[in-house]
């Protein structure tokens, strides 16, 4: 569909970046205070800015939200579609080294930890877990199920895919 003009008038939506940090064989997760999903696990993401490209709003936002800067480049791990706060947005998700630094929390959060991948998958994403958020919102449901998708590709790949 196009305006008189010539112009295409798409549909709006979102992007975001987010970052598995990787330190000792573990990720980084933080827990939401604030936001849609108060009390979630989740790693360090956000909206990308005006002229960042994902990876660069994916390292920005683990600086902003946990006071950690990747020692090295990114990798793209893969894409979760999601509908949030009204909108449908595409999360650009990587996996990148973060050695050294000590976690700084930003107001956004209540908690930080670094946990394996496969015991945060297990504890966050596994069936029972989905089951649970499916009964009290499909909309949810289906986030978690992205997201798990793409935390099974973080595992394959930091299990020799790297």
């Amino acid at each position: 569909m196009t305006t008189d003009d010539g112009d295409f008038n798409l549909p709006l939506f979102r992007m975001s970046g987010a970052v598995y940090a990787l330190r000792d064989g573990k990720i980084l997760i933080l827990k939401r205070a604030l936001g849609e999903m108060v009390g979630a696990w989740a790693i360090p993401g956000g909206q990308v800015d005006e002229g960042e490209v994902p990876e660069q709003s994916a390292a920005r936002e683990l600086f902003e939200e946990a006071g950690l800067r990747p020692s090295g480049p990114l990798t793209l791990i893969g894409l979760v579609p999601m509908d949030v706060y009204g909108h449908q947005s595409l999360q650009a998700t990587y996996a990148g080294d973060c050695p050294d630094g000590e976690v700084v929390i930003s107001d956004e959060h209540a908690g930080f930890r670094w946990i394996d991948p496969r015991e945060y998958r297990d504890r966050y994403f596994g069936d029972e877990q989905l089951k649970r958020v499916a009964e009290g919102s499909e909309r949810r449901a289906a986030i978690v199920r992205n997201v798990r998708a793409v935390l099974d590709r973080c595992i394959a790949w930091l299990d020799g895919e790297r």
